[in-house]
C-alpha cells in the first residue's frame, strides 16, 4: 500500500507518528511523508499548497496530518485525482483549538466562523474522520450528518512503561508533575490554587516541564502565592528524559481546563503517566470511561462546578494521595496497550474496506 501523509508538522509527533506505524506493521505501507515547511507565513502557505497538489501523486491512502485541516480540500483534489481515499486526522480542531482552548478569537467573530467552515469542510470532504475518543466521535458525528467517525486513541508510547523510582521519597515530600505547553486546556491556574491549598497540610515539590507564551504569567502566579519553594520550573526535555521524571513522580497531573474540549479527551500525559505506573490525576471527563476499569485506583477523577471548587477537590486529593503516592502499577500498561490495539484494528478493517470500494 502506497500512503501519502500530508501536511506533517511534526513526525515524532506521538500522534501521526503511531498511525504511520501501525500502517507499516499491518500493510507493510510505503509512506511519503509531506512536511509543513517552517518558513515565514507568507511563504509557508504557498509552499505547502504546492507540495501537497504536487508531491503525493500515485498513493492509494491520503492522511491529513493533525493540525492541518485547513488543507483538507487540497488532499481531497489529489486523492481524488489519484482515485485514492482521504483519511482526515480531526484530532486537533480549528474551532476548539483556536476559540474554545487558546481563546484566540471570540464566538460569533468573523475569525470563528472561519474556523468552523474549515473544521465543516474537512468532516465533508473526508472518506473517513479520525478522531481521539468515543465521546468526541459521536458528538463530531452527530454535529456533522453523513460523516463517517472513527475513535483512534492516542495511547501511550513504547518508552512509557512502568520504572522503580530512583530512590525513596524523602522526608515525605510528595513529587508532583506537570509537563505541557501551558495552553487553557491544561488549567495551569486552577492547579497552581490546588497547590497552594494543598501545601498547608502536606509537603509537594511541584516540577513543570515545558515552554510556551503562558509560561511566563504562570511563573509569576507562582511568585504571588509565594510558591517559589515550592515549584520548579524545566524547559521541554526529549522523550528520553522525561519517561526519566515520569519515573521520579509520585503524581502526574492531566488537565484541567473548562473547555468542552477538556471534558471530552484523554490527554498524551494521562495516557502516558498511567502506562509509566504513575498515579494520575486529571479532571472529570466522560472519555475516561473507555480507561477507567483497567486503572483502578490509579486514575483518579476531580471536578468541579467553578474553578475555586476544581482547585479544592484537586487540593483534597493531593493531600489524600500524599499517604501512598510512593506505590508503581505494573500491569496498566499492557492492559491500556491491548485496548489500543483493538481500537486501531477497527481502524486497519475500515481502511481495507474503504480501499477494496474505491477500487470497484
Amino acid at each position: 500500500m502506497k500512503v501519502g501523509y500530508g501536511r506533517v508538522w511534526d513526525p515524532s509527533y506521538p500522534r501521526n507518528a503511531r498511525i504511520r506505524a501501525y500502517l507499516t506493521r499491518r500493510f507493510g505501507a510505503d509512506i511519503t511523508v509531506n512536511r509543513r515547511w517552517e518558513g515565514s507565513r507568507s511563504r509557508r502557505i504557498p509552499h505547502d499548497v504546492l507540495t501537497l497538489l504536487f508531491g503525493l501523486h500515485g498513493k492509494q491512502l491520503y492522511i491529513l496530518a493533525e493540525f492541518s485541516l485547513p488543507y483538507a480540500v487540497l488532499l481531497w483534489i489529489v486523492a481524488r485525482v489519484n482515485r485514492g481515499v482521504l483519511v482526515v486526522d480531526g484530532f486537533v480542531g480549528q474551532y476548539e483549538t483556536m476559540v474554545e482552548d487558546w481563546k484566540k478569537t471570540r464566538p460569533g467573530t468573523l475569525r470563528a466562523r472561519w474556523y468552523s467552515v474549515v473544521d465543516r469542510i474537512a468532516c465533508r470532504v473526508a472518506d473517513l474522520v479520525l478522531i481521539d475518543t468515543r465521546v468526541r466521535a459521536r458528538a463530531l458525528a452527530d454535529a456533522h450528518p453523513g460523516t463517517e467517525v472513527l475513535s483512534l486513541p492516542v495511547g501511550a508510547p513504547a518508552w512509557a512503561l512502568p520504572a522503580a523510582r530512583p530512590e525513596p521519597r524523602s522526608g515525605g515530600v510528595v513529587k508532583v508533575l506537570y509537563y505541557g505547553n501551558y495552553i487553557p486546556l491544561h488549567g495551569l491556574p486552577v492547579v497552581l490554587e490546588a497547590v497552594r491549598r494543598a501545601v498547608g497540610e502536606t509537603e509537594l515539590s511541584v516540577t513543570l516541564i515545558g515552554h510556551g507564551t503562558p509560561r511566563r504569567e504562570i511563573e509569576r502566579r507562582v511568585s504571588e502565592l509565594e510558591l517559589d519553594g515550592v515549584c520548579r520550573f524545566i524547559d521541554p526535555v526529549p522523550e528520553e528524559e522525561l519517561a526519566g521524571h515520569l519515573a521520579d513522580a509520585d503524581i502526574v497531573l492531566g488537565i484541567f481546563g473548562d473547555s468542552d474540549k477538556a471534558r471530552t479527551v484523554i490527554a498524551n500525559k494521562v495516557w502516558q503517566g498511567l502506562a509509566s505506573g504513575r498515579t494520575v490525576v486529571t479532571r472529570t471527563s466522560p472519555a475516561l470511561a473507555e480507561i477507567a476499569d483497567v486503572c483502578a485506583g490509579q486514575l483518579v477523577q476531580v471536578d468541579g462546578g467553578d474553578d475555586e471548587q476544581l482547585a479544592a477537590e484537586l487540593a483534597a486529593a493531593l493531600v489524600r494521595l500524599a499517604t501512598d503516592g510512593g506505590r508503581t502499577a505494573t500491569d496498566t500498561a499492557v492492559a491500556l496497550e491491548a485496548y489500543v490495539a483493538s481500537e486501531y484494528d477497527a481502524f486497519g478493517r475500515r481502511v481495507e474496506e474503504l480501499l477494496a470500494a474505491r477500487r470497484r
